[in-house]
This record gives C-alpha cells, sequence and structure tokens, in this order.
C-alpha cells in the first residue's frame, strides 16, 4: 500500500514570507519617510519661498522710500506699503508689506532701512542716503503764501494786512514784501522760525538746523491720551499761526493707540493655543451675521486646528468653474466662496442657479507658528506713529521763513518764548527770469539759446485755433477750454452750443491792434451753462460747479494763451475739472481776471455752510490750476496783472489756483456788498505789487489766503514752474535730491 508522504515545510517559501513582511514593512518605511520629507520639503519651499517674496518687498522698499523723501515723507507703515502694489494680485497671503526707517548718521547721510515681511519673515535691507544732482526746485515765491517782489523799486510800497471782525485777514504761509508790510487790527500773519544760521546768509542750507516758531517741542515719543489733550488745547491758541499741511510729521504730538485692527511689526501679541473650540479673543467667520458667536453655526478660524486661520498662505481654486468666483484674494472654505464681504453658496450659469454643495475647501498650509496672525489679540502700541492716529498738525518738516520784508515790518506782536521777532531787512527774493522761460515757444520746436529748464509751452492757444468762431466744440483739441472773445451782449451759437454775452472791455494799444480774450470754460463738456448740485460743497448751493474737461492727453500740459484770461461766466458762479487730478498751467500773454469762482477736487465737509468757506476747507486736492500772467511787449503799459473780483456785479468769492502776476496783482471792484471775502488756496504772488485798495475800517472785503504746500514740498510737479537761479533762495529747502550712496547697500537676505 502506498502511503502518502507528508508535506515538509519548504524553507525557500518561509524565506520569500520573511522577506516579503521585512520588505512591506520596509516600503511602508520608505512611503512614510518619502511623505514626511515631501511635507518637510512643502514647509521648508514655503518658508524659503514666503523669506524670498520678504527679501523682494524689503528691496522694493527701499527704492520706494527714496521716492517718498523727495515728496516730504520720511517714513512709509506696513500698511501704507500695500498701495505700492494696489496694481497686483500675486500676494494672496494677508501678510505681506514692508516698513521702512530713516536714522540720521554722523557722517551727515541718514541710514535708510527697509524691513520686509511675508508670512511672519522678515527680512531687512539697508542702505546710506545721501543728496544728488536734481532740478527739483522751484522758486521762493511758490513757498510764499502772498509775494510781492516789487520789482519797480517804489520806496513808498507797502504790503497791507489789516481789518476786524469778519473783515481780518489772515495768511497761512509766508509772506514777504520786496519793501515794507503793515500789519494791523485782528489779521494774523506768522513769525519766522528760529534758524541756526551757521553762515549768516538767512538762508536755510544742508548743514543748518530749526525750531519751530510756535511748535518748539519735539515728541518723539507718543503721549498719553490726557497730555496729548493738554498739549493740543495749548497750541490752539496760534491757530493761523503755525503751518499745517494736512500730514504727520517728525516731531508733532500723536497717541500711539490708533485700534484698528491691524497689527503693526514690533507690538506684543498673545499667540492662541489652537484648542479646537473657540475661545474669546479667537476670530470666526460668522455665518448669520450678527455679530457674535454662534455654535454650530459660525465657523472657527483658531491658529493650528487643522482648519485654514488668518494668517496663513493657501492656493487659489483653479478649477475652470469654481475660479471664475475664487479667484478673489481671500481663502474660501467649503461648500461656497467670498464675494467682497458677502458668503455665498450659489452661482449662475447663464439663467440657471446651481449650489456650492460639493465644493471643496481650498489647499491651505496649517501653521501653528508662534508669529502674529491677524486672528490673534494684540496691544496696539509700537511706540511710532501709524496712519490713521491722532497727531497735532503744527508743522510741515520744512524751514518757514514767516513774515519778511526787505523794509520794515510794523504791527507784528512781540515774539513769545522760542519766537524771533519780525523786522524786516531779510535778504531781498528776486522775481523769476519769465523771459528766458519762453513759454511763447512750443517745446517741440529747437530750443532757444540762455532757455531755462521747464522752458516753453505744450499748448499754443491763438486766433489761428479758432478763425472766425467764438469756440472749440470738438473735445478732441485741447484749444476747446476756452471760449474767444465772446459777445458783450446778446449771444452766439456755435456747435449747437449757446455763447453768452457777458462784460469785459477789450484792451488795444495805440496802434488800434487788440488784445484777444479767451474765457476759461468748456462749450464742449455737456455741463455747458449749467452746474452740477451733486457737486456743491456742503450745503452751499453757489458751489455747484459748471464743468471743464480736459483730456487725459491735455493734462499735465503747459498751455500758452495769446492774450487775456478770464474766469468769468454769466450764468454761473462756480467751476471745476471735471476729471480729479488735472494738473495744468495756463500762461496768459495779457492780464489774467478772476471773477467767479475756482475749486479743485477735493475732500470737503458735507455739512459745510457758505458762511464758514474760507481758504483752508480744502483737504486731500486732487487738482493743481497755476496761472502766470505775462507782460505783453506789444501792450507794455497794462498787462502782466491779475485782476481779482467782478467789475460786472462785484463778486468774487474762492479761488484755488497758484496765481502769479509778472507786474501787479490787484483788486477789480472790492469792497461791495456782494463781496465779503477773497480766499485762496494756492498763492498770491506778483514780481512787483499786491495792490488791494480796501479800507482798514467799516465794511471791509476780508482777505484769506492759505498756501497750497504740495508744489514747495514736491508732492507735485506741474509744468514750466520757473525755479531759482544762481545763490537766490529755492522754494524748497534744497534745489537737490535723495538718492542711495553708491556702494552702500545692504541686506540679510538671498539679495545679498
Amino acid at each position: 500500500m502506498n502511503t502518502p508522504r507528508k508535506r515538509e515545510a519548504n524553507p525557500k517559501n518561509g524565506s520569500v514570507l520573511l522577506i516579503a513582511v521585512v520588505m512591506l514593512g520596509f516600503a511602508s518605511f520608505i512611503v512614510g519617510s518619502i511623505f514626511t520629507a515631501t511635507i518637510t520639503y512643502t514647509r521648508n519651499s514655503e518658508l524659503v519661498y514666503s523669506h524670498d517674496k520678504a527679501a523682494f518687498l524689503a528691496d522694493a522698499g527701499l527704492h520706494a522710500a527714496v521716492v517718498a523723501l523727495n515728496t516730504g515723507v520720511d517714513r512709509i507703515s506696513y500698511d501704507e506699503s500695500r498701495a505700492y502694489f494696489s496694481q497686483t494680485a500675486a500676494f494672496t497671503q494677508p501678510d505681506w508689506g514692508f516698513s521702512t526707517e530713516l536714522t540720521l548718521l554722523t557722517n551727515g547721510n541718514y541710514r535708510l532701512q527697509s524691513t520686509g515681511r511675508a508670512n511672519g519673515n522678515l527680512v531687512v535691507a539697508q542702505s546710506e542716503i545721501t543728496r544728488v544732482a536734481g532740478s527739483n526746485s522751484v522758486h521762493a515765491l511758490y513757498a510764499h503764501a502772498i509775494f510781492a517782489g516789487n520789482s519797480s523799486g517804489l520806496s513808498n510800497y507797502v504790503l497791507q494786512i489789516g481789518g476786524t471782525g469778519t473783515g481780518a485777514d489772515f495768511v497761512r504761509g509766508d509772506a514777504y514784501s520786496g519793501n515794507k508790510i503793515e500789519l494791523t487790527g485782528a489779521a494774523t500773519l506768522r513769525h519766522p522760525e528760529i534758524l541756526v544760521d551757521t553762515n549768516g546768509d538767512d538762508i536755510c542750507a544742508i548743514d543748518e538746523t530749526w525750531t519751530n516758531s510756535y511748535a518748539v517741542q519735539v515728541f518723539t515719543n507718543p503721549l498719553s491720551q490726557a497730555d496729548f489733550n493738554t498739549y493740543k488745547a495749548a497750541q490752539s491758541t496760534n491757530t493761523g499761526k503755525i503751518y499745517t499741511n494736512g500730514k504727520y510729521d517728525f516731531g508733532e504730538a500723536f497717541v500711539d493707540t490708533i485700534g484698528d485692527g491691524v497689527y503693526t511689526m514690533g507690538e506684543p501679541f498673545t499667540d492662541l493655543n489652537g484648542n479646537g473650540r473657540w475661545d474669546a479673543g479667537d476670530a470666526f467667520v460668522d455665518r448669520n451675521s450678527n455679530g457674535v458667536y454662534n455654535a454650530g453655526v459660525d465657523t472657527v478660524v483658531d491658529n493650528g486646528n487643522g482648519r485654514w486661520d488668518a494668517g496663513e498662505e493657501w492656493v487659489e481654486d483653479t478649477n475652470a468653474t469654481r475660479s471664475v468666483y475664487r479667484k478673489n484674494g481671500k481663502y474660501d472654505p467649503v461648500k461656497g466662496y467670498w464675494s467682497g464681504t458677502t458668503w455665498k453658496t450659489t452661482y449662475k450659469v447663464g439663467k440657471t442657479t446651481y449650489n456650492c454643495t460639493n465644493w471643496p475647501a481650498e489647499q491651505f498650509m496649517d501653521v501653528g507658528d508662534g508669529v502674529y496672525s491677524p486672528a490673534e489679540a494684540y496691544v496696539d502700541q509700537n511706540g511710532v506713529y501709524d496712519f490713521g492716529e491722532q497727531f497735532v498738525d503744527d508743522r510741515n518738516d520744512l524751514y518757514d521763513y514767516g513774515t519778511q520784508a526787505k523794509g520794515t515790518i510794523t504791527g507784528m506782536p512781540a515774539p513769545g518764548p522760542g519766537q524771533r521777532a519780525a523786522n524786516g531787512n531779510n535778504n531781498a527774493i528776486r522775481p523769476p527770469d519769465l523771459t528766458n522761460m519762453f513759454y511763447g515757444v512750443n517745446r517741440n520746436s529747437t530750443k532757444p539759446a540762455n532757455a531755462l529748464s521747464r522752458w516753453g509751452n505744450d499748448v499754443i492757444v491763438s486766433s489761428n485755433n479758432y478763425g472766425t468762431a467764438k469756440a472749440i466744440v470738438d473735445v478732441t483739441k485741447p484749444q476747446h477750454i476756452f471760449v474767444r472773445n465772446p459777445p458783450t451782449s446778446g449771444s452766439v451759437t456755435v456747435g449747437g452750443k449757446t455763447i453768452n454775452g457777458r462784460s469785459y472791455t477789450a484792451i488795444t494799444n495805440a496802434s488800434g491792434q487788440r488784445l484777444d480774450d479767451y474765457f476759461f470754460e468748456d462749450p464742449a463738456d455737456a455741463t455747458y451753462n449749467t452746474t452740477v448740485a451733486s457737486l456743491k460743497i456742503g450745503t452751499a448751493a453757489d458751489t455747484a460747479p459748471m464743468l471743464i474737461n480736459v483730456a487725459a492727453a491735455d493734462n499735465n500740459k503747459l498751455y500758452f494763451v495769446d492774450g487775456n484770461v478770464y474766469i468769468h461766466h454769466p450764468n454761473v458762479m462756480a467751476m471745476r475739472f471735471r476729471n480729479p487730478n488735472t494738473r495744468i498751467t495756463i500762461v496768459a500773454n495779457g492780464n489774467i481776471t478772476i471773477s467767479d469762482e475756482f475749486y479743485y477736487n477735493a475732500s470737503y465737509s458735507s455739512t459745510l455752510a457758505a458762511s464758514n468757506i474760507n481758504s483752508t476747507i480744502v483737504n486731500s486736492p486732487s487738482d493743481v490750476l497755476c496761472f502766470i500772467a505775462l507782460k505783453n511787449p506789444n501792450f507794455p503799459t497794462n498787462t502782466g496783472n491779475i485782476k481779482i473780483g467782478d467789475a460786472q456785479f462785484g463778486t468774487g468769492g474762492s479761488i484755488h489756483a497758484m496765481l502769479y502776476a509778472e507786474n501787479d496783482f490787484i483788486d477789480n471792484n472790492l469792497n461791495t456788498s456782494g463781496q465779503p471775502f477773497i480766499s485762496i488756496f494756492g498763492n498770491m504772488t506778483a514780481g512787483n505789487q499786491v495792490r488791494l485798495n480796501r479800507p482798514t475800517s467799516g465794511s471791509r472785503t476780508r482777505l484769506d489766503v492759505t498756501l497750497d504746500d504740495r508744489v514747495r514740498d514736491g508732492s507735485i510737479i506741474i509744468p514750466g514752474i520757473p525755479h531759482p537761479l544762481g545763490q537766490d533762495r529755492p522754494g524748497r529747502p534744497l534745489s537737490t535730491a535723495w538718492g542711495l550712496a553708491p556702494g552702500t547697500w545692504n541686506s540679510y537676505s538671498i539679495l545679498k
């Protein structure tokens, strides 16, 4: 009988099983290691990527800071830096930007330091900066609210500032007379600031320092709210005397508690613990928009909890359907997307509505990194001024000469502590050389010999542009913003627009030649002969403007007008540019007459009444209008003047413009019942004399002038503004610009 043999274990099979188990374990180990390595690599790559972005931002901050310095801004905050990248969507994380600081060095240069930040990574770049050659200075008259050069040299000329009550003049900015100044009544002028004049030339130079005349205290640290209130109350007595410019300047008093919910680098913070539930102070997505956290309804944002937290990076959804809605610069969790501040769970394709039930959350990197994220609590106080904090606006970071005269000054109050007496005998300021500006020559032609920088015009306005027509209604022609020789009675029609007659007197010379008259208004605009009620200032109906449309292609240009220029319309009282950021210079080869009002596009109080309108109401203006009146060689005895006031109706009022007359600045029927004030935001300047023939008592037209400091501090540039020559005082303290010192750039980054 055959007995079946027992099957013996195959040692080779056991070895295979053992090897398989070992290999499986080894493979698992490898897979786990690869997975761990991948996560580590991803995290490290993200950190390197964030570091690179921080380095890029630090370097960008250096260059932005130099540009800012040349516009009078010496620091850029972390929050303000984001505006420099407003045209890009490359920075999807919420934590990025740069901040800059400026420190004086012993060698006379400054250290400029820029700190870039991206997702908690900090990179510092720095360089020394120094002043380099530049041509950004302007003539001193553009640094003065009132300037009377007295080019005729009359020894009996007196610049008179006076009045009482509602007729009291006030001047906010420097005032200069080429002979005498007389201050009377309750009028206000400014003391000069205290200059450490080491070379004795009465001009502020690079190595010279000064102290503000009314605000002699310099604050380098924040004040408590109580101390701030006390200081502010003390300074209130100097209203109209201190120089305010609408922005924080180093040394001004401030309170470092803005409470705006934005963390600033250096502020202490509490790093939340990521405990998986909402705690007081944790952020949450308020699904039912009731302003409080509701368990089971709202989504917790708790750092390190496996959910996306504010401050963590994410990847915008690339799905073809979802990305249309989710490329929004915000992290989108499951089942929906953010549209502005609204959470949406449906979307439309054509007329059909679909829900987002199956939409996954966007991918994100969950970190519990020990650095501040916007969801975490913090103490909003970092020891420096941040945009939005309270401050006392009592200086402008530039030297102000105050009240000056080549001759004597009478009527100024005795100087108080830290002030300097204003008694005249300051260095004379020569009017600018307008002959060699060659305004009558187009810039596209050959440059004349002896032409100064910024010479010439961009647009010529002359009879050649009009033929026999009174107006141009073609908006593509830049000359359409002027009406030529309108009728003095009745009306005419041009291109469907009615050109109404108005009162004015033509000028002729001994040869019978007439000087053309051009009225600054726009028959090509839809508002012509009407006003826009919605653009009135506050509650003042008379400020509703007719609009003048300067196209983008015609902006930032100098217009040379071969004749007189008027702001005077029979049907409207006020005008304004249609497009904010319009900036033009108009040079009249004759006289300029202003009898209607012109207002900038700016921020005005919505409750402002007509009785409170003066030259101080302009906040954050976007426009610049500059008028220059030249002496016309064919009409030598009565041109080159700026006349203000309405000879026909006795009205006038507010004018926002830089005004310079080569000859005189004179009144045109002031002191009538309809003319309580002449209010100028810009400047009132004349190469020869400012002559406003007003009584010293009784009914009196008030003059108030507030210097538009943007031209002086370099924050705006407009064409054709003359600059100083030789040793003439510049409108800015220096005729140079800031730049990086060669060989001093340094960065603690891979850019090094």
